[in-house]
């Protein structure tokens, strides 16, 4: 089990934390080196929505990141992690290794039997339009396999 409570740097070795912090001076008028190491400096259970898919994208913290969805997501017991977030949320999860997602396969399995037994994708008001919805459970189709 990962601690949520420790902060991001406590996962980097002494050379990557200084790499990290020699990159975000160097480029200090660039905001990813800068948000970089901004959230070095915090916990998992700190990070905001954007910070976990920013990650994501980035490719940096990915596994503490899911994880940290992941997480999310079950305390909240629902898939709808976020009303804007919550198709990039699914996105980003679908776009996870499989290995990574059978880590937490017991937890996602759990999640998608609540959505699809109470029918929720149907009942979500954050549906702009059809598509999305049928994305969204494109997206838990890929988590399932």
């Amino acid at each position: 089990m990962i601690n949520r409570k420790m902060k991001l740097k406590e996962f980097l070795t002494n050379e990557e934390y200084e790499g990290v912090i020699q990159n975000a001076i160097q480029y200090s008028d660039i905001s990813l080196p800068v948000w970089y190491l901004e959230i070095t400096g915090k916990c998992l259970c700190e990070l905001s929505k954007f910070d976990l898919i920013r990650c994501i994208r980035q490719d940096v913290f990915k596994d503490l990141a899911t994880f940290e969805i992941i997480e999310r997501i079950d305390e909240q017991n629902t898939s709808f992690y976020a009303d804007i977030d919550s198709m990039e949320m699914m996105e980003k999860l679908a776009s996870i290794s499989p290995e990574m997602l059978l880590a937490h396969k017991s937890r996602l399995d759990r999640m998608i039997e609540n959505v699809e037994k109470n029918n929720l994708i149907d009942f979500a008001d954050i549906w702009m339009f059809d598509e999305q919805k049928e994305t969204f459970q494109d997206y838990i189709n890929i988590i399932k396999k």
